[in-house]
């Protein structure tokens, strides 16, 4: 890790499921940092937790009954548990994102690529209808994608 610190740190994170599931804890005292350009690798069995650990660092618990009960998720300084959820939404896909697994569950199929990159970006700014086109088109063009003029509509 670098000497600024750690980007992200988990420190005793509980993730608590709902009464009535054939164990009370999903996550039980996950701890980890995660410097600047470093690149973490979370590896376990199916239902160990891996995504309900990253779904309580992004804020995104099936709540109510799945819910972090302790421990905290520092980003920024800041505890991400302890923020209300007009806060957190103000730092989920400004300043800290996730890539889902699966994106047959994470996109929309009836909206372009375009559109969908295009409602990330109003979700936290108001850009103009011409600055927004172009910031899809170059985000579209940075990764790769043939004619991303076409993909954007």
């Amino acid at each position: 890790m670098s000497d600024e610190g750690p980007v992200l740190e988990v420190r005793g994170l509980v993730v608590e499921l709902p009464a009535g599931a054939e164990r009370a804890h999903a996550v039980d005292d996950v701890s980890f940092a995660l410097a600047r350009g470093e690149i973490l690798c979370v590896v376990g069995e199916s239902g160990s937790g891996k995504s309900l650990t990253a779904q309580a660092v992004m804020g995104l618990l099936p709540a109510p009954h799945v819910r972090a009960t302790g421990g905290e998720i520092l980003f920024g300084g800041r505890d991400l548990l302890r923020l209300d959820p007009d806060a957190m939404r103000a730092v989920r896909g400004s300043r800290i994102a996730m890539i889902f697994q699966e994106p047959m569950t994470a996109l929309n199929p009836v909206m372009t690529v375009g559109d969908q990159i295009a409602e990330a970006i109003r979700a936290h700014a108001s850009p103009s209808r011409e600055s927004l086109s172009r910031r899809v088109i170059e985000l579209l063009d940075s990764v790769g994608l043939p004619e991303p003029e076409r993909l954007r509509h």
